[in-house]
């Protein structure tokens, strides 16, 4: 897709995840989420505080200087559970307001500052800047699933899930302690290789994508000799739940 059919996806995104923010109760706020660990309000705080990481480290690239998206993992970790025991309403605030400071920054950006990368952490590793547009989609559709409310993966639009998968599958396919295997979506007929062709995982495209990237048990997927025991899928750092 091109830069401005990558920003037109992830608002859609922002707006089917603001949606479900709108419809939780207090109550819900404190309940677990299907991260172990995290209540809904860690998710949350984390997609809060991604945002304004992504948001700064454009900004900074706009002004001509390298803005780290986090100061450094500990800060990144300590910051999510001290906004997480904010109320829901400072929360949300938040959420609401990275997610326009994104917007807005992403679309007074020039080519030029596409073309530049911008550092996770002040050692690194730097990330192309367009790439910080399809991350923070990417983590705005996984954590709307996993807070475990309405949206699921076969809410997950098709081209999004496809995309995941193709990068999922590359990631597996890479990774010394993941097994050679095969997915299919029945839903898309269309098959992935993941460094073998067989045993061959069977399922709904968005079932697929959640199991190979480490969520569930594997709940809705088939294979003729049980489910393959799966490695990491980051190839990177990447923000990622405590304890997992």
């Amino acid at each position: 897709m091109s830069a401005a059919d990558d920003l037109e996806a992830l608002h859609h995104s922002d707006q089917r995840t603001i949606r479900t923010v709108d419809s939780l109760t207090d109550d819900q706020w404190a309940e677990p989420s299907l991260l172990p660990g995290w209540t809904r309000a860690h998710v949350i705080a984390h997609l809060a505080l991604n945002g304004e990481g992504f948001a700064g480290a454009l900004e900074g690239l706009h002004d001509g200087e390298a803005v780290a998206i986090y100061p450094s993992q500990e800060a990144r970790d300590a910051g999510i559970a001290e906004l997480a025991e904010e109320d829901p309403s400072e929360i949300r605030d938040r959420f609401y307001a990275s997610t326009e400071h994104f917007r807005r920054i992403a679309g007074s950006l020039t080519r030029d500052d596409w073309a530049g990368n911008v550092p996770r952490l002040p050692e690194g590793p730097a990330w192309p800047a367009r790439r910080l547009v399809t991350s923070r989609r990417q983590e705005l559709e996984i954590h709307h699933a996993d807070l475990g409310v309405a949206y699921t993966p076969r809410d997950w639009p098709t081209e999004f899930t496809v995309t995941l998968i193709d990068r999922v599958t590359r990631a597996h396919a890479g990774a010394p302690d993941s097994p050679g295997f095969a997915v299919r979506a029945k839903d898309l007929n269309r098959t992935w290789n993941v460094g073998a062709a067989s045993p061959v995982v069977s399922g709904a495209a968005g079932s697929l994508a959640w199991w190979l990237i480490g969520r569930g048990h594997g709940e809705g997927l088939s294979s003729p000799e049980g489910l393959p025991e799966l490695g990491s899928w980051q190839r990177e750092p990447e923000p990622k739940p405590q304890g997992r």
